[in-house]
Order: structure tokens, then C-alpha cells, then sequence
């Protein structure tokens, strides 16, 4: 499974931006965020993941340091230092587990970040497209 990232209208009852990986990709996610936290710099997630042709999406984490909190036609997912560490040992806990999913707020929208470790293989994926 690799690294897929989508949106979905309406999935599991409300708008949602999925995010799913392997447990062992869970890790790089968690230094991605860490590094965007400490330098105040905006990481895109869509260009972390493969995004679903048919559900594309561009969502951008933001820490309320950075420079530019630009949506450029996207999801902005900003964080507190605070925020950030509950999203951190979230984030920890579902690598560890290797099955599962979080389901986190983002900035200024009723659409939903769920990120899923190992429930969505990319059989799912190609069938969506």
C-alpha cells in the first residue's frame, strides 16, 4: 500500500479528507509535521501522498508561525503547539497499533481529516478511480 490522499463528500456521514497509509509510513508523516512545526513552514500534504484522480485534493498544514497560510485552492489544517502535540502522539499511537484510523478538525471548514493506517489497501483506491 502506498501513501493515498483523497476527497470525499459525504463519506462515513460527513465531508472528509482521507489521508491513508501503511503503519510503517506513519512515521515519515510525523517527521514531515515535526519539521513544518520547528521551521514555521507550510508542508503540503498532497505532495506527501498520491492523490485519487477522481477525488483530488490539496491540503496544506500550517503552523500558525508560517509565513503564508495561503490556501491556494485547498483544505489549511493549522496547529497550535499544543494541537500539534495531541496530533503527534495521536499520530504515534496509530503507527504503533497498525490498524485504525484518527479523525482530526481542520482550519476554518466542516470537512474532516481522517487518517487511516492499513483499512484502505489500494485495491480501494484503484476501484475509486
Amino acid at each position: 500500500m502506498s501513501k493515498r490522499l483523497g476527497y470525499f463528500q459525504d463519506f462515513k456521514g460527513s465531508d472528509m479528507i482521507l489521508l491513508s497509509c501503511e503503519a510503517t509510513e506513519v512515521s515519515a508523516l510525523r517527521t514531515s509535521l515535526s519539521a513544518a512545526m520547528t521551521h514555521g513552514s507550510v508542508f503540503a500534504l498532497h505532495d506527501f501522498a498520491e492523490v485519487s484522480a477522481r477525488h483530488p485534493v490539496r491540503l496544506f498544514f500550517c503552523p500558525p508561525t508560517a509565513p503564508s497560510r495561503s490556501s491556494d485552492g485547498g483544505f489549511v489544517w493549522i496547529l497550535n503547539e499544543s494541537e500539534y502535540l495531541e496530533v503527534d502522539l495521536k499520530l504515534e499511537a496509530l503507527g504503533r497499533v497498525g490498524v485504525g484510523h484518527q479523525y482530526f478538525d481542520l482550519s476554518q471548514t466542516h470537512t474532516t481529516l481522517m487518517v487511516s493506517v492499513g483499512e484502505y489497501p489500494d485495491q480501494w483506491w484503484q476501484r475509486d478511480r
